[in-house]
């Protein structure tokens, strides 16, 4: 996958953000589940996590798609990470819109071997793929990952987006021993690199066992850091769940850095669901909000 990893030429660096007074460069990274991003969805998901019905038909699936394309296109990320994604299709459906809209250009990329899966999709764009080495994570269950070998000014740079094991089952203990075996995967593919990002869907809270093993680990939840700017909302919740208009709300989604210094950091908090919206399409965009870290190469 990829186009291999390639040296940035001198004549090209201004691909990458700089900024000329402190002469440092910066990248923006998204990361953001949009539940059930799917052109064509398994036939027993009827509903999303507020409990709105989800039509099985193509207009309501590609009208979903589409808003999470206007989404990510007014973000305008260098790098997006997306979980839920079903198949490499998919992805592309996103980042044509893009292109269509914002006459931005991302090559697509996709976790899984085969499609029908909640899978991690990639977006990089044209201008820094050349930059890139897209790898799929060794011993990652169900493919729920991706990695990124980012090459720039004579450094190594290591970029994951990881979606872990869900604890919709309830059985907590199984799976949180499950995400941290998740956890181990990306940690042992990362190995020695000085330089690495983290990020995705953790499916867990600040302060439980996995997320205190990423500070083990030696990574910074840039959320926590002084670089976090709040929205007026003023809320860290990044996910939502419920039914009947009492939704609730927790903070699963996560970019941590290592060895790299985040200029800002957000947690996007757009419009996610019109319930007055026609039954022919969804009320969500997703149960999340995107994620946002603006990072000094």
């Amino acid at each position: 996958m990829g186009s291999g990893i390639s040296n940035l030429l001198v004549d090209n660096t201004n691909i990458i953000h700089k900024n000329n007074e402190t002469n440092t460069y910066c990248i923006k990274l998204l990361t953001y589940n949009v539940e059930w991003g799917f052109l064509e969805l398994p036939d027993n998901i009827t509903s999303d996590s507020c409990g709105h019905n989800i039509p099985q038909t193509d207009e309501a699936q590609e009208e979903h798609l589409k808003l999470i394309s206007r989404d990510i296109g007014i973000v305008n990320p260098d790098i997006c990470f997306l979980q839920e994604i079903g198949s490499l299709d998919d992805i592309k459906y996103i980042s044509n819109y893009i292109k269509d809209l914002f006459n931005v250009y991302y090559y697509s990329y996709y976790s899984n071997k085969e499609d029908g899966n909640q899978g991690i999709g990639l977006l990089i764009k044209k201008e820094y793929n050349s930059l890139c080495q897209v790898e799929h994570i060794p011993n990652f269950p169900l493919e729920r990952a991706l990695g990124i070998i980012l090459n720039f000014n004579d450094k190594i740079f290591k970029l994951v987006g990881v979606h872990l094991k869900s604890l919709y089952d309830h059985k907590y203990e199984k799976d949180v021993a499950k995400q941290l075996e998740q956890l181990k995967a990306v940690n042992e593919w990362i190995g020695d690199t000085k330089y690495s990002v983290v990020c995705g869907d953790m499916n867990n809270i600040p302060g439980s066992e996995p997320i205190l093993k990423m500070g083990e680990y030696g990574y910074t939840d840039i959320l926590d850091t002084k670089c976090y700017v709040p929205s007026i909302v003023n809320s860290k919740y990044t996910e939502f769940h419920g039914n009947n208009g009492d939704e609730q709300g927790s903070r699963i989604d996560y970019i941590f850095t290592k060895n790299i210094k985040p200029i800002s950091s957000y947690i996007i908090n757009l419009v996610r669901e019109n319930t007055k919206l026609p039954t022919n399409l969804r009320k969500e965009t997703s149960d999340h909000l995107p994620v946002l870290a603006v990072l000094e190469l």
